[in-house]
């Protein structure tokens, strides 16, 4: 039996059928689309908009034409087609006119991602969809050339850009928003400032007004990006600042390495060129120069405290216990003039490191007090000083006594903040001061410390420089100022803000405490259990003054509530009169109302009548009325800290010293 060749079938077309739908396929394609309109189009789109007509024509099914069969009658019978195989197997041919030029090809090309359609209605769509599927060409394309020119245009400026100007290191004053904007060009930050929609302002003359907030992020996104165009070789304030905060913050070369091949900063190599640089400067300006923004015979203060870097060693030793410093000027006169730097040679990791501050030896001997104190400031004027301060507290517990639910009063923080005026506070200038090697517990270590002082006074020309330490080293630093004349005369040592309020809440937890103020905070949830002695003892700062101030303001409304409730019904509502103009007046005209309004001096006369009287009445209703004075007295020391209030400072810390010598 023998295999034989099958007869050709019936079915397949040889390439001279189906001549009367190929004559007017040839009409309508491949004359009016690919000869006249210059349009290119894919060989299978092709067949299958030849097999549509045949079927609509002729009634026949034509699937099994073959797409070479087509290609062949195409080229005998239009030499001028042009058929190109992309690079792409899974892409049919193209085919167009050969005289198509080459700009002309590329706005003409069909969609790249090779795609085909099996509807011929793509190519029998009447010649308007003709003319606007070109458009939408011509508009891709020409949105390609404007971007293209613009990032031509870009590349251009950020090539121009000079980069940081400044010898190197670059200190504070060079790493700041002002110096950002010197290294990045207008054009690019106007554009990102576009593009996100922060402002519509069309010019390239200055940079655009936009928001604060978005125009720290706008300048940090553009330094990236001078940074990245050039290849790390342009520094830019936030490459160096990032970097150098990243390693004091963590010491960790990873993350400075990661975040530098993100491109947000610079590289580890840099860093620690940078930090190595800036300690040469040091070095090289001396530890005697007076820092630029400081000025002789201006009123100084010296903040000492310990530093600790918590490194983690096998057995717990050699770590960094050191003691560092800062100066501080509240009113900057005008600054010292300061002559040009030289820079520093680039590259430099490591170098020899100086000799530490020598340590003053201090040798202890029998105590002394203090000597030839002055006249007592008497309590009565320290009470007429805060009078004012004392009004504003009850003003806020009237207030809130009688809120509702619908009340627009914030608790005791936001409400003496939104009372203070705006630039109310002056900018600080701020230095540190060269560390000294050694712990600040020691009585040794405290003499350098009060040694250095006198000395940074004369550089600046002070009879008397003022010092402010924690509680432990206040205490040894005392200890020494008493035996010393000089220290006597020429320092002023004072206990720091915050551990001046540890140590009175301290107070308050060991006057309280075991009266009923324990068990109110635990049965209220205020405070946990596990928590209650660092509250009591003040350690758990944050929730100890949370705590405390959310019982003052409960024992103040039942106070208040108690002594409006004594009060005869035409005199409530006057009282309530009174609260509600002053509710209404919050915040804008709240302290002319206080002020002017003599109502209200009436009603906190009638109310500390009432408080005395009870007073003598019931003990206990004396005993908590005094932990509301207590608790106030701290505020008004908080608020003299925050509103930078001396003359309240001075007033509330003479009232309070009687609480520290009675219960500490």
């Amino acid at each position: 039996m023998f295999l034989l060749r099958p007869d050709k079938p019936e079915t397949e077309q040889d390439e001279a059928m189906f001549d009367a739908s190929y004559k007017l396929f040839c009409e309508r394609i491949i004359r009016q689309r690919l000869l006249v309109n210059n349009e290119v189009l894919r060989m299978g789109q092709l067949r299958q908009a030849f097999i549509d007509m045949v079927k609509a024509n002729e009634g026949v099914d034509a699937s099994n034409y073959r797409q070479d069969l087509l290609k062949k009658r195409l080229a005998q019978d239009f030499p001028q087609l042009a058929f190109h195989m992309p690079t792409k197997r899974n892409v049919c041919e193209l085919v167009f006119a050969e005289t198509l030029s080459k700009d002309a090809l590329v706005d003409m090309l069909p969609d790249p991602s090779g795609t085909e359609t099996t509807q011929s209605s793509e190519l029998s769509q009447t010649d308007s969809d003709n003319e606007t599927g070109r458009t939408k060409c011509q508009t891709t394309h020409e949105d390609t050339r404007t971007l293209y020119t613009a990032a031509l245009f870009l590349k251009r400026l950020l090539s121009d850009t000079p980069g940081m100007s400044c010898p190197w290191p670059p200190t504070s004053e060079n790493v700041n928003v002002t110096e950002s904007q010197t290294v990045v060009p207008i054009g690019l930050y106007n554009l990102l400032s576009w593009i996100i929609g922060s402002t519509e302002e069309p010019t390239l003359d200055h940079y655009v007004n936009i928001d604060d907030d978005v125009h720290l992020k706008v300048l940090s996104v553009c330094q990236d990006i001078v940074y990245l165009a050039s290849k790390g070789r342009k520094q830019t304030p936030k490459s160096l600042a990032l970097g150098l905060t990243v390693r004091h913050l963590t010491g960790s070369s990873r993350i400075v390495s990661l975040l530098n091949r993100l491109g947000h900063c610079a590289s580890w190599d840099t860093v620690l060129s940078l930090d190595t640089s800036l300690a040469q400067l040091t070095l090289v300006e001396g530890r005697d120069k007076i820092p630029k923004g400081f000025s002789k015979r201006t009123p100084t203060t010296l903040v000492w405290d310990n530093i600790d870097f918590g490194e983690e060693t096998l057995s717990g030793r050699g770590t960094t216990h050191h003691t560092n410093g800062i100066m501080l000027q509240s009113v900057p006169g005008e600054p010292m003039s300061t002559a040009i730097r030289q820079p520093l040679r680039k590259g430099v990791t490591s170098f020899i490191a100086p000799p530490p501050m020598p340590i003053q030896p201090y040798h202890q001997s029998k105590r002394q007090g203090p000597q030839n104190l002055c006249q007592p400031v008497q309590s009565a004027t320290c009470r007429m000083d805060t009078h004012f301060a004392v009004q504003a507290e009850m003003a806020y517990a009237f207030v809130k006594s009688t809120c509702t639910d619908s009340c627009t009063i914030p608790s005791w923080t936001g409400f003496h903040t939104l009372l203070q005026d705006e630039n109310t506070l002056q900018k600080s200038a701020l230095y540190y001061l060269p560390v000294i090697e050694a712990s600040p517990t020691e009585m040794s270590t405290v003499n350098t410390i009060l040694k250095r002082s006198v000395q940074i006074a004369d550089q600046l020309e002070l009879d008397h420089i003022v010092l402010v330490f924690d509680q432990a080293i206040y205490a040894k630093a005392q200890q020494i100022r008493w035996k010393d004349v000089e220290f006597t005369k020429r320092l002023v040592i004072r206990l720091g803000e915050f551990h001046t309020c540890m140590s009175y809440l301290s107070i308050l937890g060991k006057r309280f405490g075991d009266a009923g103020l324990q068990d109110i905070l635990i049965e209220s949830e205020v405070v946990a259990p596990g928590s209650i002695n660092g509250v009591l003892n003040g350690h758990h700062y944050n929730r100890s003054m949370r705590a405390h101030k959310l019982l003052y303001e409960s024992l103040q409304r039942i106070r208040f509530i108690t002594f409006m409730d004594s009060l005869p019904p035409q005199e409530r509502a006057a009282c309530m009169d009174v609260i509600t103009e002053m509710e209404c007046a919050f915040p804008d005209r709240f302290m002319d109302v206080l002020s002017a309004d003599q109502r209200f001096d009436n009603m906190c006369s009638k109310y500390a009548d009432f408080v005395q009287r009870r007073s003598t009445e019931n003990a206990t209703f004396a005993f908590w009325s005094s932990y509301i004075d207590m608790m106030q007295l701290l505020l008004l020391f908080v608020r003299a800290t925050r509103e930078s209030n001396w003359q309240l400072h001075l007033s509330t810390v003479r009232l309070m010293m009687p609480w520290f010598f009675c219960l500490r």
